[in-house]
């Protein structure tokens, strides 16, 4: 159904499918580059925000793991 609908609107606005005036301009345009350089930030931040999430996860996890060995290691002596 989906694949239909996109069918027809390709073919009664075909100017739909066009590429924007940034996209389909010169390499060398101004416009071109600070597009380019937007995305480059954008992947920046978006890749800094993951590795920071991702740390912090590690960090907790290592947290957790010596907290329970140090809790089996005190259990252990107490029962000796």
């Amino acid at each position: 159904m989906i694949a239909k609908i996109i069918s027809i609107t390709l073919v009664f606005f075909p100017s739909a499918v066009f590429a924007c005036a940034t996209c389909f301009g010169a390499p060398d345009d101004p416009a071109t580059n600070g597009m380019n350089w937007a995305i480059i930030t954008l992947l920046g931040v978006t890749g800094g925000v993951l590795a920071a999430v991702g740390s912090a996860i590690m960090k907790l996890k290592n947290k957790a793991r010596n907290y329970s060995s140090e809790t089996e290691s005190d259990d252990a002596e107490d029962k000796s």
